[in-house]
């Protein structure tokens, strides 16, 4: 019978550990200890005396027996690797996801592989061809140069395209470009060291940790923690070599003088939350012994900002000014900074909601630390004591700025800050008059930041890796409880839910959700915010005292015992790319790689909150719809102990080293408590497990109760529609009567209308047929009087103008009679009219060509002038005839008027 891991459908997240990313092979091996054996010669001859080499230990324990082809890649060269782990002084992160492209580093290698091809070439094909897909998958290797330390961190920048490749002393930052299947199997990439002279060899200056700046307007400035406080902040693309600012979280303490008192050295730092305006231009510094300090504003030469951000940011530093009565230096130092922050900005090319800003460089004062955070009420301490803070986290929540700490113990405290970031600037110490440093530091009656320890978590660490010591003091002798293993835990957040994080650590990972206690918080958030202050005090109150819990899970134990063969998790990835499923990547030291697949979040429903209708919804329902579900939402109601973690099991994933699981198990007092709380865990998760199947039982049962409430419901509805359709069918009959009966009623009110216009229109009388017939012959004889007067004026017309052109030709002749001859001129003097005005050019055409002129005599004008008269006279007197008799018509037509009514 097949195994449950071969009845498994064939995913990418159960076939990426058979990947050859996480396989060490015998030549790799070879060159990786080769280079390793050069550097350390460098330091001091390790192979004198015959002593040999560390990589040299057990590479024959583990090259014998391992040429068996497959199973040599399990146990091949992976003790020399988990010790070079172990020699790291912080929290190892060597795997680093970026969309869907992968990169591991392996010592000193770093390897990349696509998961979008890994799961196209594995899914959907079946087991065989997925299994030969994974054998013949390669993966690519990047060659950087400068990269001679063994890898402790990758950090990529948010486009990508730069990684930050972090040693115990070093850092490399390697350009990278697109790769695809078709690229060789080794890929060069451009790279540089950053800051040399700041970071290689130097004691007190050892990498603490690296990140990205957010804000960062070409995603090209990284900020690197050292142990001495101190943050720089270089941009990479214009200088690497120099920071481009320094931020010093150890200012006015002197460490010289400390007498032998441990330093507090730094630990770690992290960006505020991106729902504070001032938020990710906050950063958090956490030491060793678990203080925390601020510094605001922490920002890029170059950087962008949200537009609302800008807005928030101008109105709180803007207020703050206008409030105070008499400015102070500081005062006018914010408002210097302000205004060359608004001087500097420029729109986004791609977006409105982002703005292109610059930082403004003061000429007095600079950027002030906040701190230390005052702790009220004091977290609670373990019995460990050597515990030191290791890692700090600023949680994406928009109720408050919730700030989680995880300590070498296995203790994590998360703490809820009482005032969001602020900025803060400090100017130089000035001698008073006696003598004495003025500190004009910014608002000086104001105390230091407050976070409230809402919970502190036990992981249960120190309960299976305590050990006790013997130490003396002053004659008296006592016991001291300490980790007996090297834990340096690291927290990382989820991308997807602001509620989430995870730890991972020596011992495994485990996974946290303050979803509980946080929903409330964000309800008493939202009421502030709409100005719901009645009874605000009173929630507040009880929502502390009520001490909700969060959820906490261990989900891959590496580690189970304290005699274990020490595997820690040296990688941890989260996958939230919607081509792939959710899930979370865990890499052992000894490159095991573990993949758990997450649940997302329904939005249409809330586990956390059962939409129970009340009593009022309740009566409202019933006034509008008769019928009511029964069932309520969720379906299932709060199974936190199943759905807490977003879907990952209840009992963590064991993990073993290679060859430990195979091996011959010793009785021992700690095994057998292992057994017995895994045991017991195992009973639980059963218990849980029956509680939902009592659950789904039960909502099944309601379901099938409802699903009968419901068909009964639609049986009487159905004759409902039966009777409702008989009685519609009674009314459309009726309808259609009534429209029968009103068109018989139309059509006898047109012959009632027909009738009464009949009796109206009586026949006329002899004298009102004569007087009509009068009427038609006058206005036969207008109309003709009309048309005669129309053509005799258009004669009219055309006589008059003919007559103006005689007189014109007259009068022409009478003036060119003097400059011809006698005869032309006894003949002109004849005739008192002619053509029209002659020019003297016609004159000359005369003389030279003379030709017969056509001229009239004074008898023939006046007797055409005569008729013209008359004429005239005549059209005048139609004229007249033609008004008067239009008259009488208009008189005529009253008259008939008058009549008819």
């Amino acid at each position: 019978m097949a195994s449950p891991a071969e009845r498994q459908r064939p995913t990418w997240l159960n076939q990426l550990p058979e990947h050859s990313i996480f396989e060490l092979d015998e030549n790799e091996y070879l060159e990786w200890a080769r280079i390793n054996n050069a550097t350390k010669s460098k330091v001091s001859n390790v192979n004198q005396n015959g002593q040999s080499t560390p990589f040299g230990n057990s590479f024959a324990s583990s090259l014998a027996g391992s040429r068996l082809g497959v199973k040599q890649k399990e146990s091949f060269g992976l003790d020399e690797l988990q010790e070079e782990h172990q020699k790291a002084y912080q929290g190892l992160s060597c795997m680093a996801l970026h969309g869907q492209d992968l990169y591991v580093a392996v010592g000193r290698q770093i390897r990349h592989t696509s998961l979008a091809e890994l799961k196209r070439g594995v899914e959907n094909h079946g087991r065989a061809a997925a299994a030969d897909y994974i054998d013949r998958k390669q993966h690519k290797v990047l060659k950087v140069q400068h990269v001679d330390f063994d890898i402790r961190r990758l950090v990529l920048n948010q486009e990508g395209n730069l990684m930050a490749i972090v040693g115990d002393e070093k850092i490399v930052i390697a350009a990278l470009t697109r790769i695809t299947k078709q690229d060789a199997k080794v890929v060069n990439c451009k790279s540089f060291v950053l800051g040399e002279f700041y970071h290689i060899n130097k004691g007190p200056s050892k990498i603490v940790k690296v990140l990205w700046h957010p804000l960062s307007k070409g995603y090209s400035h990284v900020l690197v923690m050292t142990h001495d406080n101190l943050l720089r902040m270089y941009d990479v693309a214009v200088n690497p070599d120099e920071p481009e600012q320094v931020y010093n979280f150890a200012e006015g303490e002197h460490t010289s003088g400390t007498y032998g008192l441990d330093v507090d050295n730094a630990a770690s730092f992290c960006f505020g939350s991106k729902y504070s305006p001032w938020g990710q231009l906050s950063v958090y510094c956490l030491t060793q012994f678990g203080d925390i300090y601020m510094m605001c504003p922490v920002m890029p030469s170059n950087c962008y900002l949200d537009a609302s951000d800008l807005d928030d940011i101008r109105f709180q530093l803007g207020r703050q000014v206008v409030n105070d009565n008499e400015p102070t230096e500081l005062d006018l130092v914010k408002k210097e900074w302000l205004e060359s922050l608004l001087e500097t900005r420029n729109p986004h090319p791609f977006s409105d909601e982002v703005v292109a800003v610059q930082n403004p460089v003061l000429r007095v004062a600079k950027v002030a630390r906040q701190g230390p955070f005052l702790y009220q009420p004091a977290p609670i301490e373990l019995e460990d004591d050597d515990n030191k803070a290791n890692d700090i986290l600023s949680l994406e929540a928009e109720a408050a700025e919730i700030l989680v700490v995880a300590h070498s113990s296995g203790k994590v405290d998360v703490c809820i800050a009482v005032d969001r970031p602020a900025p803060r600037w400090a100017l130089p110490k000035r001698l008073r008059n006696n003598g004495k440093f003025a500190d004009e530091d910014i608002d000086e009656d104001v105390g230091l930041p407050v976070v409230s320890v809402y919970e502190s978590i036990d992981l249960g660490l120190l309960k299976v890796f305590a050990t006790s010591v013997s130490s003396s003091a002053g004659g008296y002798s006592f016991q001291e409880k300490r980790m007996g293993i090297p834990n340096h835990p690291v927290l990382a957040a989820d991308p997807l839910y602001g509620d989430t994080f995870y730890i991972y650590h020596e011992a495994g990972a485990h996974c946290v959700s303050i979803r509980p206690w946080l929903e409330e918080l964000s309800r008493i958030y939202q009421a502030a915010s709409q100005r719901v202050v009645a009874g605000l005090d009173a929630r507040v109150t009880k929502f502390y005292g009520s001490k909700i819990k969060s959820n906490v899970g261990c989900i891959v134990t590496t580690r189970p015992t304290k005699s274990s063969v020490p595997a820690p998790i040296v990688g941890f990835v989260a996958v939230a790319d919607p081509y792939l499923e959710y899930s979370l990547l865990l890499l052992t030291s000894s490159l095991q790689l573990i993949g758990l697949e997450l649940m997302t979040r329904s939005e249409a429903v809330d586990i956390s909150t059962p939409s129970t209708p009340t009593q009022e919804a309740s009566t409202v329902v019933l006034k509008e719809n008769e019928y009511q579900n029964s069932l309520t939402l969720p379906g299932f109601g709060n199974q936190e102990g199943l759905l807490a973690l977003n879907g990952l099991p209840l009992q963590p994933k064991i993990v073993l080293p290679p060859g430990v699981g195979a091996a011959k198990i010793t009785v021992t007092e700690d095994n057998l408590l292992f057994l017995g709380k895994m045991v017991q865990g195992y009973r639980e998760s059963l218990r849980e497990v029956y509680t939902a199947c009592d659950i789904a039982q039960q909502r099944i049962n309601a379901q099938e109760a409802e699903y009968t409430r419901q068909q009964d419901s639609v049986a009487k509805s159905k004759e409902r529609l039966q009777v409702l359709a008989k009685k519609l069918q009674d009314q459309v009959d009726r309808q259609d009567a009534q429209a029968a009966q009103q068109r018989r009623l139309m059509v006898r009110a047109d012959e009632l209308m027909q009738k009464m216009m009949e009796w109206n229109d009586q026949e006329l009388s002899v004298a009102e047929k004569e007087w009509s017939v009068d009427v038609a012959r006058k206005e036969k004889i207008v109309k003709m009087f009309d048309e005669r007067r129309h053509k005799v004026q258009t004669q009219y017309e055309i006589l008059k103008r003919r007559l103006l052109e005689m007189q014109e030709t007259v009068d022409g002749s009478l003036s060119a009679g003097g400059e011809y001859s006698q005869e032309s001129t006894g003949r002109e003097s004849r005739n008192s009219s002619g053509f029209g005005q002659g020019s003297t050019t016609i004159a000359r055409q005369s003389v030279q060509q003379p030709q017969s002129v056509k001229r009239y005599g004074t008898g023939q004008i006046q007797s055409v002038t005569k008729s013209l008269s008359d004429e005239s006279q005549l059209l005048d007197t139609t004229v007249k005839m033609t008004k008067d008799l239009m008259s009488r018509l208009e008189v005529l037509s009253v008259d008939d008027s008058t009549t008819a009514e």
